[in-house]
């Protein structure tokens, strides 16, 4: 079948600006990297839905106080839902400034409080420290709800890419901890799940289509490349106990390498008995959602929006 028009002319154009001779990510150190994605995703989020408010924050956590905003849209009442969203962005790259638009749509769509978090990136802080920053992050939220505005009861988490690898890892913490149950559902964008080699990553990994698999091993090599007892579960959700995770919205496109990860994550939450609703659009690819020029885009936003609806109108305000 014929390549989406609009994907067709992204790629033609990312492909027409980029010089021959560009070294790639995986070249850089990884200050480049973040200051290269800074500049991709700078016009991404031009625009986008306007806010009653945002404000930056600290969330406080065992390493110190970790960099947040709150983003509070036009028509949210004085007690809305919530929403945790943790960025993508391999654990070594990515911002507030680069989801920010992302956020605004989230918002927008969800009716809800937004707080996205500024985790703690690799190799600096290799795992588990951005993923224990997410662990207090979800925390402290739930206990500061009321403060920020939103419904205790009402509590989303989810994130694209890499933070959607977070948002499972967390949940599975969380759970292992035997804290309460915080969150209604999750919102699971394009993760990684898996540790292995599978069917998308082979057809796909090799194309350079935003995320290639020599990306893939420089963020795993930063992020957890030492390895840690006992972090396989976090660092592969598929291959976890996934009891009491929370019904989750998964998405993912057909030229992303991490497609069969979404896959492979949605039916191990089915066998758990748990609600998994999982959308593939075809010739998406990775991080399709920070780019607001395509149909498919406002596509999943809408989707998004549904599934926090169902989700979280099952849950009366506290």
């Amino acid at each position: 079948m014929p390549l989406n028009p609009q994907v067709r002319a992204f790629i033609e154009q990312l492909k027409a600006s980029v010089p021959a001779n560009a070294p790639k990510m995986w070249q850089l150190t990884p200050q480049q990297a973040r200051e290269q994605s800074e500049r991709f995703f700078a016009p991404f989020n031009a625009g986008g839905p306007r806010m009653r408010e945002t404000r930056d924050l600290g969330v406080p956590g065992r390493r110190g106080s970790v960099r947040a905003r709150l983003y509070v849209p036009g028509d949210a009442a004085t007690s809305s839902p919530g929403l945790l969203f943790l960025h993508g962005g391999g654990f070594v790259i990515g911002s507030l400034s680069t989801h920010d638009r992302l956020a605004r749509e989230l918002a927008e769509r969800l009716r809800a409080r937004v707080l996205s978090l500024e985790y703690a990136l690799a190799p600096e802080h290799p795992y588990p420290q951005g993923l224990d920053d997410c662990v207090d992050a979800a925390l402290w939220l739930a206990a500061h709800a009321t403060e920020l505005g939103m419904q205790p009861g009402r509590l989303l988490i989810g994130g694209d890419s890499a933070g959607a690898s977070l948002t499972a890892a967390t949940l599975l913490r969380l759970r292992d901890e035997a804290s309460p149950r915080l969150f209604a559902g999750a919102i699971l964008l394009y993760g990684r799940y898996t540790a292995g080699e599978t069917e998308s990553l082979r057809a796909w990994g090799d194309r350079e289509l935003i995320l290639s698999r020599r990306q893939m091993k420089f963020f795993a090599d930063a992020y957890g490349g030492g390895g840690a007892p006992g972090a396989r579960p976090y660092l592969a959700p598929a291959e976890a106990d996934l009891r009491g995770f929370p019904p989750s919205l998964l998405i993912a496109g057909t030229l992303d390498p991490l497609l069969s990860d979404s896959q492979l994550f949605a039916a191990a939450l089915r066998r758990a008995g748990v609600q998994a609703e999982l959308h593939v659009y075809d010739d998406g690819i990775h991080a399709f959602l920070q780019m607001p020029m395509f149909d498919m885009t406002a596509d999943a936003l809408a989707r998004i929006a549904a599934f926090g609806r169902k989700t979280l109108n099952s849950r009366q305000p506290s």
